[in-house]
């Protein structure tokens, strides 16, 4: 009975697999919609090319306005818009805080320098900055760069001695730059990635900036319009083998992990059975949104782990319980911890045969459903559980188990069908469908070794780890709260 099962198993996720890897990866997109986007003026070189780039390849238009950080933020919050680029991700959380941005995705970092013309011999440190006589222009507090210059000297009792030299204040890290290549100032502090954009300055080194570097983050705006191409924009930008290879052109170092391009991004997701009914219709949603293909494969845990150790590669792993995502641990990032679930017993309505607790299912002639307990993590955390409380003997001596399943929706089936007088499974199971809550009784253990942890993880091989971890959020953000405690898992995530 069991190699059959197996092959059959096997059969079905290896359908799940061609059907993935046969999807189109570069189905080129072709359509005439334009998304507006509020980028950092600092960043005007590397992103403009990128939008050039972009434009030739997919025929949509950009409109993007350049301007300080802050300015912007000022204008997307009047004019809407779909895609924001600040020059520091502080600018990024401001805007969250006012419910502004909806997804977000890491793109590149740059450090703040000092830069004066290549010709000056007395500027060196941040203290030559406050000697008397040095002319400087900063960057205005509304722009990321005087924001963080001035965050940072305060930090470092430094922002008073430089500030009485600042001659002039500038809405822009262009403006302060073009005031030290214009001869205009001795010295500005200015990001660097774009001070090496003018061969005639130089750039000096500061231990204190090196320390906490601007990281730049593109937003898609909830007011966008255009959801699914502005994230189809941002994909584009943050991917290694598209806008990053721009941003190193132009000296900006880039995040880790960034996901390759795909102009539609295929993910294998494996994911426990017992999931499928808080999770599939929120997995739908978010492929929509993304522009993504996702494959699901549900099935028992001890199943799918079988099939990862046998060979098969899921990008996602939604674990029933942290102990099957442990056998796999090593392919996977740390997994996070979403929800918990519990076991308990399924009756037939009124519960007929006056099943209360574990020791009643010993009870001579009873038909009694459970899960595999190699096939599943229901059916390995129920054998612990009985073997715990010293009900698993007494159940097989019995001879009532007539029926171990793969998984906990095929003992809800055997119940509806009137083949048993109680199952054991899990709580979601038994809310799958209002069908199963009208014909049956859910009876709670009521004990602490009846609990399941489930945790999601990325694989650390993923071509798509930024995209995996908007999944990730998707999956475990507080609308999707709403449908797992709809179907009785209790919220694990802190």
């Amino acid at each position: 009975m069991k190699k059959p099962f197996i092959f059959f198993i096997s059969i079905i996720v290896l359908l799940a697999l061609c059907i993935w890897a046969l999807w189109p990866e570069h189905t080129k997109t072709s359509d005439n919609k334009t998304l507006t986007l509020y980028c950092a003026a600092g960043l005007r070189v590397p992103v403009s090319e990128i939008i050039a780039d972009y434009e030739k390849e997919t025929g949509r238009t950009i409109k993007v306005t350049y301007n300080g950080s802050g300015a912007l933020l000022t204008q997307l919050k009047i004019g809407g818009g779909d895609l924001y680029i600040p020059a520091h991700n502080d600018y990024i959380q401001t805007a969250a805080q006012q419910n502004l941005t909806a997804e977000v995705i890491p793109a590149v970092e740059m450090t703040a320098v000092i830069v004066v013309s290549k010709d000056n011999t007395t500027i060196h440190t941040l203290h030559d900055l406050t000697q008397s006589g040095v002319r400087i222009s900063l960057g205005d507090p509304s722009a990321a760069i005087g924001k963080f210059t001035r965050e940072t000297l305060k930090k470092h009792n430094l922002l008073d001695p430089v500030k009485k030299n600042a001659t002039v204040t500038k809405p822009t890290v262009n403006n302060i730059i073009e005031d030290v290549a214009l001869g205009s100032v001795d010295a500005t502090i200015a990001w660097g990635a774009v001070a090496k954009n003018y061969p005639k300055l130089k750039t000096i080194s500061v231990p204190i900036f090196e320390d906490n570097p601007g990281k730049i983050n593109i937003a898609v705006l909830r007011s966008s319009q255009e959801p699914t191409a502005a994230l189809h924009f941002a994909r584009y930008l943050t991917a290694k083998d598209k806008g990053l290879k721009t941003f190193q052109k132009y000296h900006f170092k880039t995040t880790a992990r960034p996901d390759i391009w795909a102009d539609t991004p295929k993910i294998l997701l494996f994911s426990g059975s017992m999931l499928r009914p808080a999770i599939d219709n929120r997995i739908h949603a978010f492929e929509k949104r993304e522009g993504c293909r996702i494959s699901t494969v549900y099935e028992g845990c001890g199943t799918l782990v079988s099939q990862m150790k046998a060979g098969a590669s899921p990008g996602f792993y939604f674990s029933c319980d942290t102990t099957f995502l442990d056998q796999v641990q090593d392919r996977f990032e740390p997994g996070t911890i979403v929800t918990q679930n519990e076991i308990v017993l399924l009756v037939p309505n009124g519960n007929p045969k006056n099943i209360l607790t574990l020791e009643d299912i010993a009870r001579p002639g009873l038909k009694i459903g459970l899960a595999h307990p190699v096939k599943s993590a229901l059916g390995k955390l129920t054998h612990v559980m009985l073997e715990k409380s010293n009900h698993l003997a007494p159940l097989q001596q019995s001879g009532n188990i007539i029926i171990m399943a793969s998984k906990g929706d095929e003992l809800v089936t055997q119940m509806q069908a009137g083949a048993l007088d109680a199952a054991l499974i899990y709580r979601s199971n038994a809310l799958a469908s209002e069908a199963i809550s009208k014909h049956s009784t859910i009876i709670s253990l009521n004990r602490p070794d009846a609990i399941a942890t489930q945790p999601y993880a990325t694989a650390l091989d993923t071509p798509h780890p930024n995209l995996l971890h908007r999944l990730g959020t998707y999956l475990s953000n507080e609308e999707a709260k709403k449908s797992f405690l709809h179907y009785g898992f209790t919220w694990g995530k802190e």
